[in-house]
């Protein structure tokens, strides 16, 4: 318990000061000990939920790391182990993949089926391969609204051979491309009309 400020001193001689110490010293011994356990208590409360805090957001991040590791084993026709690599990297993309999955989109964008099933897996997987937010369905859409294949299937077909895709060196900075070069064949009544392109 503390003294207001402004009060008179306390002279320890006068009888009536001496019974006022003697208060205070009592207040002191009694409650001021509780009063000093319980604030360092409160602290010591505060420290640990701190603490606790900590631990929880540390459990809770080390938790939310990904420790399991994928990995891709490339097998042989025995089952012999062949090339291992991770699965959460991905490595760059093989050029002949890329040359195969564009041989394809070529074939999928220009061939025209009788059978309308069989053509609209084309045009769906040919606009699989574009990104949907590109200039690619665009291009596409303008593609097929001039040369619609369902039309065109009532007349004739059209099978396509890709016969070379070639790599293109970057030009001014930009990105490397492909030049393709196919053949379509029309037949109209079983008969061959079309010539190489």
């Amino acid at each position: 318990m503390k003294r207001p400020a402004n009060a008179a001193t306390l002279d320890p001689d006068s009888p009536h000061s001496a019974v006022y110490i003697a208060a205070r010293a009592e207040w002191n011994e009694r409650y001021g000990s509780y009063i000093a356990q319980a604030h360092a208590w409160r602290l010591t409360a505060i420290a640990s939920l701190g603490v606790a805090f900590l631990a929880v957001a540390g459990v809770v991040w080390i938790g939310a790391q990904n420790r399991v590791v994928p990995y891709v084993v490339q097998t042989d026709k025995l089952g012999d182990a062949l090339a291992i690599s991770r699965a959460d990297i991905a490595p760059p993309a093989d050029p002949r993949l890329i040359r195969a999955q564009l041989a394809r989109w070529i074939a999928d964008v220009r061939s025209v089926y009788v059978d309308v099933a069989a053509e609209r897996t084309l045009i769906k997987d040919a606009y699989a391969m574009v990104d949907r937010n590109g200039a690619g369905v665009r291009t596409l859409n303008d593609w097929f609204s001039h040369n619609d294949p369902f039309k065109r299937a009532e007349t004739d077909t059209v099978s396509v051979q890709v016969v070379s895709v070639l790599p293109l060196p970057a030009l001014l900075g930009g990105s490397n491309g492909e030049r393709t070069g196919a053949a379509e064949t029309a037949r109209s009544n079983r008969k061959k009309t079309g010539t190489p392109r």
